[in-house]
């Protein structure tokens, strides 16, 4: 299915307002203003809008094809329709990619460990590798770095699997070079991560080193969700000939951070940039906040503060259920 957003004008929806005929049956129910109407700060979509809206914040390779409650979520930061959650709920349950690639959950096991307690973006961070991928110009491998605090998460294609001096070099261009020096990275035993190269490494730029247990492969969770993640997202929008999956890392990336976490209830672009990306920024003539230094200050660490007590609810309900299940050993 193929959208039709990005030919849909700031004017054209003017036009569309003005015709829609639920604002014409219910007068006065929403703010008037440059031609549009809102419902507080959100804008409302007339009727033969909607399915552009849905489309975009459901099937652009920038939305994910994730569930329904995540593009709910993506929906609400920019817009407001009458009875939105049923029209989203039919839309996703009917969505055939949604339906044919849907990832299937293996049964863990070991009992869930606590690997990490940071404080505030890119302070411990965990990593892995997607291997066995069918090559996309001689890119097979795909290392996944996710920040334990944000879930932030980058994407990047590999030719093999690197080697130790290699993955410091990508380390530097992909990590350093955006969010410093990490106190600490986590990993599992692979080869890479358990060489002297590596160790010595992490240790002259100033980072500890966590491994996982061989017990306890679990440990490094968090970047096995966001592999599970990004395997459905390629299956879900690679051509046939899997030809495009290296371009389409970057989308894929997009898609994971500027959707809502479940363990924080924030997306990790927002907790990282303080901004959101919004569905149609065509459509909005908004400039955004405008923050003093001082009112910036607190507004950040005010959002950590919410992240952190957040990450550790949601670790407290995971270990209580994920034990119920798992034997210890």
């Amino acid at each position: 299915m193929t959208t039709r957003s990005a030919d849909v004008t700031l004017p054209e929806l003017r036009d569309a307002v003005t015709s829609d005929k639920w604002l014409k049956e219910h007068p006065g129910l929403l703010t008037r203003r440059d031609g549009l109407a809102w419902k507080g700060d959100k804008l409302y979509v007339p009727k033969g809008l909607r399915l552009t809206v849905l489309q975009r914040c459901h099937n652009a390779k920038q939305a994910g094809y994730f569930g329904f409650l995540k593009t709910l979520h993506h929906i609400r930061r920019q817009f407001w329709w009458p009875r939105m959650n049923p029209d989203v709920d039919t839309y996703v349950k009917t969505c055939h990619i949604c339906a044919t690639t849907k990832p299937q959950v293996g049964k863990p096991m070991g009992l869930l460990q606590k690997v990490a307690d940071p404080c505030q973006p890119w302070e411990e961070i965990a990593m892995d590798f997607i291997v066995e991928l069918p090559p996309s110009r001689n890119y097979t491998v795909i290392w996944t770095v996710i920040d334990l605090f944000s879930k932030q998460a980058h994407f990047i294609p590999c030719k093999g699997l690197p080697s130790a001096q290699r993955l410091a070099r990508l380390f530097i261009q992909h990590v350093y070079r955006l969010h410093g020096v990490p106190r600490r990275v986590i990993s599992d035993r692979g080869v890479q991560f358990t060489a002297q190269f590596w160790r010595t490494f992490l240790k002259l730029v100033g980072s500890s080193q966590g491994l996982s247990s061989a017990y306890h492969p679990c440990t490094n969770g968090a970047t096995e969700r966001a592999n599970a993640m990004i395997e459905w997202y390629l299956h879900s929008y690679v051509t046939f000939q899997q030809t495009d999956r290296v371009d389409l890392l970057p989308f894929a990336e997009v898609a994971y951070n500027n959707t809502i976490h479940s363990s924080t209830g924030f997306a990790p672009f927002r907790v990282v940039n303080r901004v959101e990306f919004v569905p149609f920024p065509e459509w909005s003539e908004e400039t955004g906040k405008v923050y003093t230094p001082q009112a910036w200050i607190t507004w950040v660490t005010g959002l950590w503060g919410v992240v952190k007590e957040a990450l550790l609810q949601a670790e407290a309900a995971a270990k209580t259920q994920s034990d119920k299940k798992r034997a210890d050993h």
